[in-house]
């Protein structure tokens, strides 16, 4: 079960470090902490297509910041999963995230867990709460907080959608309304305007999909602010 995941943060005082830093090296996590080592928050991050396994540039640092603002014992941990363009990279991932959330949440039952995923990251969280064939109910519980960013699953008619979308739009793999109605009220789907991967581009284009503006403008914009207090308010501070 291990180099599914790995814990790249403990303690909201380490957490404080990744804000002044481009990425993160990481160790490998045991699989199931011991519960007596358990973070009151664990923040997992899923990254997008071709980023590197070690410091997402977009996710790292906005994971860093809600450990260190929970205020609480908090940990960050990056799901490993191939993240290219190879069809089987977001099944992979759906399998990692599975796993790791099941076993968290075994392990650790007090623990409100945080998920952030960036393009094909949060497909493979959009499709991992979604078909909820293998997540326990448990895990789908401790789930406190879900901040997604340029998803392909993304529906433009969902009451948690959030951004300069069009809502007339949706993304190239876009969710039936309600897929995620039983998370929604932890749940935030970011989408720009200009974005062909979560406002209906060509998906004959593939990859081409997510070198569009859009798609990059989450590094500049104010969505993570709003995603990190969203995450807040979430986890009760």
């Amino acid at each position: 079960m291990r180099g599914r995941f790995r814990t790249v943060l403990h303690s909201t005082a380490a957490a404080a470090a990744v804000l002044a830093l481009p990425a993160v090296p990481t160790a490998a996590a045991d699989p199931i902490p011991h519960s007596d080592n358990c973070a009151q928050v664990r923040v997992v991050t899923v990254r997008g297509t071709l980023e590197p396994q070690s410091g997402s540039l977009l996710l790292t640092p906005l994971g860093g910041r809600i450990a260190q603002e929970s205020g609480r014992r908090a940990t960050v941990t990056e799901l490993e999963y191939p993240a290219s363009m190879a069809t089987d990279g977001a099944v992979r991932g759906v399998e990692n995230l599975t796993a790791l959330l099941n076993e968290a949440a075994a392990a650790c039952p007090d623990q409100q867990l945080v998920l952030l995923g960036y393009s094909q990251g949060a497909r493979v969280i959009g499709n991992t709460l979604a078909a909820r064939t293998a997540l326990t109910d448990r895990a789908a519980a401790r789930i406190s907080a879900i901040a997604l960013f340029g998803s392909p699953l993304f529906n433009g008619t969902e009451p948690y959608d959030r951004g300069s979308f069009d809502p007339g739009l949706s993304g190239t793999g876009a969710l039936r309304t309600g897929a995620l109605t039983e998370f929604g009220d932890r749940l935030r789907d970011y989408c720009n305007a200009g974005d062909r991967v979560c406002q209906g581009g060509d998906p004959a284009a593939g990859f081409g999909n997510a070198l569009s503006y859009g798609h990059f403008a989450y590094f500049v914009n104010d969505n993570r602010d709003r995603a990190a207090v969203f995450v807040g308010e979430q986890l009760g501070r």
